[in-house]
């Protein structure tokens, strides 16, 4: 039997128990349906079949809210605030200056250090990003070159001291040899781990 084919925002029953949604992807014989309510759901093109015109007028209203909440994803999104950015990071260091005044005043100078090399350019060369801590902290970003796109290099978490992750695949050619560690932070599979304790003033100079 020739398999069904299904279009984008196609209305369709579920032929074992006649529940109707909207088709929101295909992959091959997978189709995977927006209910009514709940949440979607994949199925296999053969337990469905198209909606009769009665059941399409019923899903109009939600092929009409999938379609705009796409076109709204699809539009381009406005670049971060610079002054937001900035603001949290005030926040983060205040986090840190409440206990720890000293760390939050070093941590404030080894971050300019961080910037004059990087370039300070919130939004692009680093940003505040949430994580499983209370409060976003900062990461610095790099331009790959492959990809054509700013990603993520360093993360800052504020706890207890500091600690800094890098990628591997960031750290200068030759160097590698200085963190023989792999999967050494969360799970991340070429991330390292710097003791900012231990990455002193003298250790900081090119």
């Amino acid at each position: 039997m020739e398999e069904q084919k299904f279009e984008l925002y196609a209305p369709v029953r579920n032929t074992i128990n006649k529940a109707l949604g909207v088709v929101v992807k295909t992959a091959g014989e997978n189709i995977t349906v927006q209910p009514r309510s709940g949440d979607r759901i994949t199925f296999r093109a053969q337990y469905l079949a198209p909606a009769t015109p009665e059941e399409a007028a019923e899903l109009a209203p939600l092929i009409d809210r999938l379609r705009r909440n796409d076109e709204e994803r699809a539009k381009p999104k406005a670049p971060p605030d610079p002054a937001l950015i900035r603001a949290d990071f005030d926040k983060f260091l205040h986090h840190i200056a409440v206990r720890y005044p000293a760390q939050a005043k070093a941590f404030g100078e080894f971050w300019a250090e961080m910037l004059e090399a990087a370039g300070d350019h919130p939004g692009s060369t680093w940003e505040m990003k949430s994580h499983s801590a209370k409060n976003p902290g900062p990461v610095l970003k790099v331009y790959n070159d492959a990809t054509q796109k700013w990603v993520y290099c360093l993360t800052f978490i504020a706890g207890w001291g500091l600690r800094i992750e890098i990628k591997k695949e960031f750290l200068p050619p030759g160097s590698e040899a200085l963190f023989p560690i792999d999967h050494a932070m969360f799970g991340a599979g070429r991330a390292v781990e710097l003791v900012y304790s231990r990455f002193t003033p003298e250790k900081r100079k090119p």
